[in-house]
């Protein structure tokens, strides 16, 4: 049965708790933004949980390992009928270009569409949270340089505590102490001159939310969520 909206396709698992996330982030926008209520007024998704091998709590062990997974992932998604891709983890949007051309359907880039969030606010420094991964590769440092927007990453010791937050969360472990923890970095970023924080690692928005600090958080689940979800719903990019 063809479905009167686009299907979205979630590549997740990594980690699983960032994923389900994604997922009810997805039911919650379709009923702020589009009044859904009935079953069919949601987008039909396909979510793929991938158990990846040669990736932590860092970010990216193997990194050919990791690419085999990915492109072998999306290629089982455009297989099973989507019409779109979004991918719950930053990290692996290293291998972007490598894994969308792997597909014919679109893999929509997160980092990509937070910047464009961030260029709405007219922002031009802000701090990052992130794994290790994204944080050496300098994805959202590279992106963002391109539209001047200064990126404060964050230093050995602070991603140590970063690489902490993200495993409690993984393991569903995350509570007040990591609050404390994140917050601390923040301040440290807003002495620095960052104007918001980007969560660019899909765990940390289950570590911290708005509600805990007066600074601006741009949460990349959201960001991604929304494009995914105007595109099936109203055939338009946000």
């Amino acid at each position: 049965m063809q479905h009167k909206n686009k299907t979205i396709g979630v590549l997740g698992g990594m980690g699983p708790a960032a994923s389900a996330n994604l997922y009810q982030e997805i039911l919650k926008y379709a009923q702020f933004k589009y009044n859904a209520t009935q079953d069919n007024d949601y987008p039909p998704i396909i979510i793929y949980s991938l158990p990846m091998e040669g990736f932590d709590e860092t970010g990216i062990a193997d990194a050919n390992l990791v690419k085999q997974q990915l492109i072998a992932g999306v290629k089982k998604l455009e297989a099973a009928g989507c019409d779109l891709v979004i991918i719950a983890c930053n990290t692996v949007h290293f291998f972007y270009e490598e894994i969308q051309s792997a597909i014919k359907i679109p893999i929509f880039n997160i980092i990509e569409a937070t910047l464009q969030k961030v260029k709405v606010y007219d922002y031009k420094k802000v701090g990052l949270f992130s794994s290790e991964s994204t944080n050496d590769l300098k994805l959202y440092q590279k992106a963002f340089a391109q539209e001047n927007v200064e990126v404060i990453s964050a230093s050995a010791a602070q991603q140590k505590i970063l690489n902490g937050v993200i495993e409690n969360v993984m393991g569903g472990r995350q509570g007040a102490d990591d609050v404390i923890l994140l917050k601390d970095i923040a301040r440290d970023f807003i002495k620095q001159g960052a104007e918001a924080i980007v969560m660019g690692c899909t765990e940390i928005p289950l570590a911290i939310n708005q509600t805990q600090t007066d600074i601006k958080l741009f949460n990349t689940i959201k960001i991604i969520v929304e494009s995914a979800v105007d595109y099936s719903l109203s055939g338009k990019l946000s």
